[in-house]
């Protein structure tokens, strides 16, 4: 009887501690669903939104995290996960947070950030 107790608890405990490390390791890559959009497609939605050429904007935008109060941190767009602070934006439209690709208007002097998810421009602000 003791052996069997033994047994039962030593295996749920192992299939505790797998479904454990399941999840711990599904935190660090994103989901199908929840595959960022690609930079060109970020350009193109600036482009069509504020009707502004291509050539204004830089052809590498910086995949990043937007804080709702407008704190910048670098970001991968393969792990999620968030860097050290680079910057400050506008407070975002939506009021939350969100992996945003960074591009810069090289002539208007202006830095947009489109969602990395659904493509929606959720800040913009001027630099110098």
């Amino acid at each position: 009887m003791d052996k069997r107790i033994l047994i039962t608890l030593s295996f749920g405990i192992l299939v505790t501690l797998v479904v454990f490390l399941g999840l711990q390791d599904s935190l660090n890559r994103p989901s199908l669903s929840r595959l960022p959009i690609s930079p060109d497609v970020a350009i193109v939605r600036v482009i069509s939104t504020y009707n502004i050429s291509e050539d204004r904007l830089d052809k590498l935008p910086h995949y990043v995290y937007v804080t709702s109060d407008g704190n910048v941190y670098e970001s991968n767009p393969e792990q999620n996960n968030i860097g050290k602070i680079i910057g400050h934006t506008n407070t975002t439209n939506t009021g939350g947070s969100h992996f945003a690709w960074e591009i810069n208007d090289l002539k208007g002097k202006q830095k947009y950030y489109v969602d990395a998810i659904i493509a929606e421009i959720i800040s913009n602000s001027s630099y110098k």
